[in-house]
């Protein structure tokens, strides 16, 4: 293959870019073969060290897309995208840091309850332990209450915590989605 076929194969591949890309790339490759003829090469060992047009169109087109969209991208969603971030930014300080304060203090308080309910029938133990002749038999029966009432809590405040932490990360990646602008798949 010589020079003309080469630049032909490979401007019949370029078809898709804008003929200024095309010109451009075409004059690059031209250049190219002028170089290695000063060099002593012939078009078809020009052309070998070069590779298949269809392979160069397809790795400059895919270059040239590359480049162009994240151009485009940032340019046209630049401002809109500060605006979504300083809306976001107030309206989680405003509206949802208070109630996430108050649900996360809530279910710390009941892990607490849960807890002292448990601790309750160890703290009976060492009284009956250090004073048995102060100690009743109700006073053991309501802290084997309490620590099964304490156990439940544990169990039912394990799924409200899971839950809520599952909320919140989604919450969390929902406005980075919303940061970012991308549409939810």
């Amino acid at each position: 293959m010589n020079k003309l076929d080469f630049l032909e194969e490979l401007r019949y591949y370029l078809r898709n870019l804008s003929p200024q890309d095309q010109k451009e790339i075409i004059q690059d490759f031209e250049e190219h073969f002028e170089m290695g003829r000063a060099e002593g090469k012939t078009d078809e060992e020009i052309v070998r060290s070069l590779g298949s047009p269809q392979q160069i169109a397809k790795d400059l087109q895919s270059t040239q897309q590359y480049e162009k969209v994240p151009a485009n991208h940032s340019e046209q969603k630049q401002f809109p995208r500060i605006g979504i971030i300083i809306g976001l930014f107030f309206f989680n300080l405003i509206v949802v840091l208070g109630p996430s304060i108050g649900i996360a203090g809530t279910i710390l308080g009941i892990w607490i309850v849960a807890f002292s309910f448990v601790a309750q029938l160890f703290i009976a133990g060492v009284q009956w332990i250090i004073h048995p002749e102060s100690f009743y038999p109700f006073e053991l029966f309501g802290s084997i209450t309490l620590a099964g009432l304490g156990l439940l809590i544990f169990i039912v405040i394990n799924y409200v915590t899971n839950a809520a932490i599952r909320i919140f990360f989604k919450y969390i990646a929902f406005n980075v989605r919303l940061a970012k602008g991308e549409e939810r798949a």
